[in-house]
């Protein structure tokens, strides 16, 4: 736990148990669901969604809106700049056959610029040690210009349960001038991992997916102002939706997870940021020159 940044939170006995009880529910059952790709209906929706994300964010990067989050409110901004990492299910949407979970943090990081933030963000062949133990691979595929093609593995153990997937990610950077920026990612394809780490690992049958990662977009959102850069992320995912009758159970580990995953990631961010800025002496002299 990196000392001063990490929010806490306590998680009752009655939360933990129904945690708990959602672990067991995926280690017995998950092989036994039935979760193949999404219906067209789903994937509809999924589309009609994602458009929507990509309308924001053109008009914000034009100015004809906020473009940060954090923006919406005065206090969370003034709490983001004084380094609290505030995380939100900023929307989910239940379909009948799966869900949208849209999940949006922020950081600010002091002393730094954008260019320092953005060497960071687009340094993918370090990612696995600026994220570990999460991302334990990321390559680049192809690389022209702004345009960035990546296979990343994730895996993330909760309890006795590792979910893992692989993604061929496409990746767009658009610099809007000398002080912000924002990064698409966009998952081409998607394989779930059984076995993750294990002489028997391979990948899940498409007639067998678990179905905790279907689709996935992500969005991240840089402005430097206020003496540092405010980082936002925004993760995006279609899933599977809960058994029936099962909702109750799973729904607090489904929000848990994201969250804590969340926290971690915007953690690391900071760090790694903070790190790769001090690396110079020039660099350092003119951080601690700003304090």
């Amino acid at each position: 736990m990196k000392a001063g940044y990490r929010q806490i939170s306590i998680v009752s006995g009655t939360a933990k148990s129904v945690s708990v009880l959602a672990v067991l529910f995926l280690v017995f059952f998950t092989k036994f669901l039935e979760a193949a790709e999404p219906n067209q209906e789903t994937l509809r929706a999924w589309g009609d969604y994602v458009r929507t994300v990509n309308i924001h964010m053109t008009r914000s990067a034009a100015g004809d809106s906020q473009f940060l989050w954090i923006d919406e409110s005065h206090d969370m901004a003034q709490r983001v700049h004084r380094n609290e990492v505030i995380v939100a299910n900023h929307a989910s949407q239940s379909l009948p056959q799966g869900v949208i979970q849209d999940w949006v943090g922020a950081v600010f990081i002091p002393n730094v610029t954008l260019d320092q933030a953005l060497r960071v963000l687009e340094n993918y062949d370090r990612y696995n040690e600026f994220y570990k133990p999460f991302l334990t691979k990321c390559t680049i595929i192809e690389h022209d210009g702004n345009q960035i093609r990546l296979n990343v593995v994730a895996a993330q153990k909760i309890y006795s349960v590792t979910a893992a997937v692989e993604t061929e990610e496409q990746v767009q950077v658009v610099r809007l001038g000398p002080k912000k920026a924002y990064i698409m990612n966009n998952a081409l394809r998607v394989q779930e991992i059984a076995d993750y780490g294990q002489p028997t690992e391979h990948p899940y049958p498409e007639s067998r997916r678990p179905g905790f990662v279907w689709r996935q977009i992500g969005v991240k959102r840089l402005e430097e102002r206020d003496g540092g850069v405010y980082i936002e992320l925004e993760s995006i995912v279609l899933s599977r939706s809960f058994p029936m009758g099962f909702g109750w159970l799973m729904k607090p580990f489904a929000d848990e997870v994201p969250r804590i995953l969340m926290l971690d990631v915007l953690n690391d961010t900071r760090t790694a940021v903070l790190q790769e800025a001090h690396l110079s002496p020039s660099q350092e002299l003119a951080s601690t020159g700003s304090r």
